[in-house]
């Protein structure tokens, strides 16, 4: 049995430190030893879980204060009608203190970055605001000249654009002659290409499918055109919100992606070190699919080649990924201390130097 310390999951919102051993698994997940502190903070987290669910559905951890030591409880409420007390169970601590907790039995995996989870959860929301905020934004601007519109579809290709708008009696284009000989039917070219510049702005920082369709932008498959996506407009008489909640939904994207990088600095580091010993920085391609570009070594020539093994390379090139997860703007790598004067002299390339260990 190898233990580790790492950090821990179980409901992909809460982490905690904890113990494995990463070869000790059930059907895939771990089992994990908490001390009492972690415990402490599980116990509040299913108690919230309780609380907000029900207590027939949800697991929760108690712990009883007491004299000569603390008592941990596991109850599970969803069988306490069958089993009564056989649905409650004593967590004890091992010789060294630990609370092995869910283990055979809840989906606990490991969370290798630790406290860089609730950062990367936050810019994923911060950008989730971003989309709901947009499909409000184009509603309104739509609903300007076409009240009855209920929502629209749109093509992510090139820049993106929108090619259809449906309301509860009438659809755009109609494909008959109510559209007048430009085709814009309802609306004129300035209003489209206002709701389209929302659009696009809101993809300027990504286009995963995924993640757009947990945004609300989803596919349309009930047309039978996947490769289209469908944006819902708030419903009529929704409050209107103008440009302001979009320009500050915007802000707090912009400022979530910057600590986003900047946090991620350390880890980057680390995994470039491990890669190349003598790496004093990295250069990125930030609009590559695959950013990294070179280490930085520290002789006389900062860009030569060095020896470097593979799968370690290859880790650097993934938390790159995950860093440019958003497409950041130039002015979000300089903020995030990058510099665009790259040695490698590649056009819009960027560097980061490492501070001394």
């Amino acid at each position: 049995m190898s233990n580790i310390k790492t950090w821990v999951c179980v409901d992909d919102e809460h982490i905690y430190e904890a113990t494995v051993d990463l070869s000790h698994r059930w059907n895939g997940w771990l089992s994990p030893g908490f001390t009492l502190d972690a415990v402490r903070q599980l116990a509040a987290h299913t108690e919230e879980m309780a609380e907000a669910e029900g207590f027939d559905c949800s697991d929760q951890i108690i712990v009883i204060d007491g004299e000569p030591e603390p008592v941990v409880l596991h109850v599970r409420w969803q069988y306490h009608k069958e089993e009564g007390a056989q649905a409650v169970n004593v967590v004890k601590p091992d010789e060294n203190g630990l609370y092995w907790i869910g283990g055979w039995e809840w989906c606990w995996y490991q969370v290798e970055d630790g406290p860089l989870f609730y950062t990367a959860n936050a810019t994923f929301d911060a950008w989730q605001r971003v989309l709901g905020q947009s499909a409000r934004r184009i509603g309104e601007i739509l609903r300007t000249q076409m009240p009855e519109a209920t929502s629209c579809l749109v093509d992510l290709t090139s820049l993106g654009h929108i090619v259809q708008v449906d309301g509860d009696s009438s659809t755009w284009p109609s494909n008959t002659d109510s559209d007048g000989p430009d085709g814009y039917g309802p609306f004129d070219s300035e209003t489209l290409g206002e709701a389209d510049e929302v659009l696009r702005k809101a993809l300027d920082h990504g286009r995963d499918r995924v993640s757009l369709e947990l945004g609300g932008w989803r596919p349309a498959r009930d047309i039978r055109q996947p490769e289209l996506h469908r944006i819902v407009f708030a419903p009529a008489g929704h409050p209107h919100g103008g440009d302001a909640l979009l320009d500050e939904a915007r802000a707090a994207f912009t400022e979530a992606r910057r600590t986003w990088l900047t946090e991620s600095a350390p880890y980057l580091v680390n995994d470039a070190r491990a890669a190349c010993p003598q790496a004093i920085g990295v250069v990125v391609d930030p609009t590559a699919s695959e950013p990294f570009v070179m280490f930085l070594a520290d002789n006389d020539d900062p860009t030569t080649a060095v020896p470097v093994l593979a799968d370690l390379a290859e880790k650097v090139t993934e938390r790159l990924e995950a860093m440019f997860t958003y497409r950041p703007t130039g002015e979000d790598l300089t903020a995030a201390g990058w510099s665009s004067s790259a040695p490698a002299r590649l056009d819009g390339a960027y560097h980061l130097l490492f501070h001394e260990a």
